[in-house]
C-alpha cells in the first residue's frame, strides 16, 4: 500500500498549477473569455467584460489550451461540452465569478441547470389518487418539484429496459409510489405521481433534458471552479475518459452523480466541493478510472457519498465529510489500492464504510453511527462490524481512528434560497447596473462559504 504522503504531494502540485492560472498574469497566447447573463451579447467576441457573451454554450468550442473563462452570476439553462483539450502547462479553466470582480456584475450564484420548466396545462387525473397523465411528443425521463426537496423523481423503467413482475404494469408502479413517473414511448404519454397527490399545477415542476453541466470527454487538463450545478441527467460535472482535470469548490445536487468520473479517466482531483441529494452518489469513479483524488469535500443525502467501482484503482480520499447518505459514506467496490485518511463518516444509513472485494488502507478517521441498525463497516463477504473496536480487531484497519465525537457537521444548503436567488438574479442585477437599484454592500453568502481561491490555497500551503 502506498504511503499517504505520495498522493497528497501530487494533489498539491496539481492544485497549485491551477492556482497559478487564477493568480498570475496569462501568457500572451492565452485568451480570457467572459460570459455575462446581465448585459452579454453572443454577437460580440467575448474577450472582455464589455464584449461578453450571454450564453455559456459559446465556451464549448471557443476554449483552447491556456484559455480562461469567467462566467458571471445568473441561472444558465445550458450545457458546456468541452471540445478542445488543455496541456500540462496550459490548462483550460472555467471560473464562476460569484463575486463579480472579473465580470463587473453584482455578486451572486453562477448556477447551471439541466432542467427546464414543465408545461403542466395538459395533465388530467389518471384514475388513481395522486396520479396524472398528459401527452408529450418527446420523452420525459426525469422530473423535479422545485417547491419541494428538489430530489429527482423515481423513474419507472419500461419492460424493454427491466423485466417487471407478471401482471404488474409500469403505471401500477407509478400508482404505488409518490414522486415517480413513467413515460410510455409507444403511446407518447407521461404518467406522474406527485409527492403529495396534488395536481402538477400546484407545484413548480421542471423536467431534465441535459446530461451534464460541464462535460469533459476525452480531453485533458481542464479545471472547473466555483459553479453550482443542479438536476442533470448524469453528472453536474462529467469527466469521461479525461485526464488531469480538477473540480474545485463547486456545488452539485439533484443529478445522478454530483461529479462523474468514468471510462478510464485518470488523475481527476475533486477539492472543496459540496455534493448532495444526488440519485447515485456524490462522486463516482467507475470503469477503470484511476488515481482519483477526493480531498476536503462535503457529501450528504446521496445514496452513497464517495464511490469507487469496476477496477477504478489507486483512489485517495482525505479530509472529506460524509453524513446522512442513504446507504454508505464511502463505498469501495472491486477497486484496489484505495487510501482513506482523516475522513468523517457520520449517520450514513447502512454503514459508514463499505467494501466489496477491494484492497484498501484506512486510518485517522472518525466514525459515528446514528442508530442501532447502522454499521461502522460493511465488508461484503468478509464481515459486518457495528462498532469500531470490533472492526479494528477483525480487520486491523483504522487503528488510529475514533468512534463518536466527530465534531460539528457542515450546514446543509438551502435549495429553495439558491433557487430563488438564481431565478431573480438577472433582473435584479440589471437594475443595479442601470442605477435603478442600489448595489449590495457585501458579497453573496451562498455556497461555497469560502472564496473559490482562498480556502484551497490555505490547504496548498500545508496544514
Amino acid at each position: 500500500m502506498r504511503r499517504i504522503s505520495d498522493p497528497l504531494k501530487a494533489a498539491r502540485r496539481v492544485l497549485l498549477s491551477a492556482a497559478l492560472i487564477v493568480l498570475l498574469p496569462l501568457e500572451a497566447s492565452a485568451t480570457t473569455y467572459y460570459v455575462r447573463q446581465t448585459v452579454g451579447d453572443d454577437s460580440h467576441d467575448g474577450t472582455s467584460p464589455e464584449t461578453a457573451w450571454q450564453h455559456i454554450v459559446k465556451l464549448s468550442s471557443a476554449m483552447h489550451a491556456g484559455d480562461v473563462a469567467y462566467v458571471g452570476p445568473g441561472l444558465y439553462r445550458e450545457q458546456v461540452t468541452v471540445l478542445n483539450g488543455g496541456e500540462s502547462d496550459k490548462r483550460i479553466t472555467f471560473i464562476a465569478d460569484t463575486t463579480g470582480q472579473r465580470t463587473g456584475d453584482p455578486p451572486g450564484i453562477v448556477m447551471i441547470t439541466g432542467a427546464d420548466p414543465l408545461d403542466v396545462s395538459g395533465f388530467v387525473p389518471e384514475g388513481a389518487p395522486g396520479v396524472y397523465k398528459a401527452p408529450f411528443s418527446r420523452p420525459v425521463f426525469d422530473l423535479v418539484e422545485m417547491d419541494g426537496d428538489q430530489v429527482r423523481y423515481w423513474r419507472v423503467k419500461s419492460r424493454n429496459e427491466l423485466p417487471l413482475p407478471e401482471g404488474v404494469s409500469e403505471v401500477d408502479l407509478v400508482r404505488q409510489r409518490p414522486s415517480s413517473l413513467f413515460y410510455d414511448m409507444d403511446a407518447k404519454m407521461l404518467y406522474v405521481h406527485t409527492s403529495d397527490g396534488r395536481p402538477l399545477s400546484a407545484h413548480e415542476m421542471e423536467h431534465m433534458g441535459r446530461d451534464s453541466g460541464i462535460r469533459v470527454a476525452e480531453k485533458h487538463y481542464v479545471t472547473v471552479m466555483g459553479f453550482t450545478f443542479r438536476h442533470m441527467l448524469d453528472g453536474g460535472i462529467t469527466f469521461y475518459s479525461a485526464t488531469d482535470c480538477i473540480a474545485v469548490n463547486n456545488t452539485s445536487y439533484g443529478s445522478r452523480q454530483g461529479i462523474r468520473v468514468y471510462g478510464g479517466a485518470t488523475n481527476i482531483t475533486a477539492y472543496g466541493n459540496t455534493l448532495f441529494r444526488n440519485e447515485n452518489c456524490g462522486i463516482y469513479f467507475a470503469a477503470t478510472s484511476t488515481n482519483g483524488l477526493v480531498i476536503g469535500n462535503t457529501m450528504y443525502e446521496n445514496v452513497k457519498g464517495i464511490r469507487w467501482s469496476s477496477q477504478s484503482a489507486n483512489g485517495t480520499a482525505v479530509d472529506n465529510v460524509l453524513f446522512d447518505n442513504h446507504e454508505f459514506g464511502i463505498s469501495i467496490e472491486n477497486a484496489d489500492y484505495t487510501l482513506l485518511r482523516r475522513n468523517r463518516m457520520v449517520n450514513n444509513e447502512k454503514a459508514q464504510l463499505s467494501t466489496i472485494a477491494s484492497n484498501y488502507s484506512s486510518d485517522d478517521s472518525c466514525f459515528a453511527n446514528g442508530g442501532p441498525e447502522q454499521l461502522i463497516a460493511s465488508l461484503f463477504f468478509v464481515g459486518q462490524y457495528r462498532t469500531l473496536a470490533d472492526y479494528q480487531r477483525g480487520q486491523r484497519q483504522d487503528l488510529g481512528s475514533r468512534e463518536g465525537d466527530c465534531g460539528p457537521l457542515p450546514a446543509k444548503v438551502d435549495v429553495h434560497k439558491l433557487h430563488e436567488e438564481a431565478k431573480s438574479y438577472t433582473e435584479r442585477a440589471r437594475r443595479i447596473l442601470s442605477g435603478a437599484e442600489p448595489s449590495a454592500t457585501e458579497a453573496s453568502k451562498s455556497p461555497p462559504p469560502e472564496g473559490a481561491v482562498g480556502s484551497w490555497l490555505k490547504w496548498l500551503r500545508g496544514r
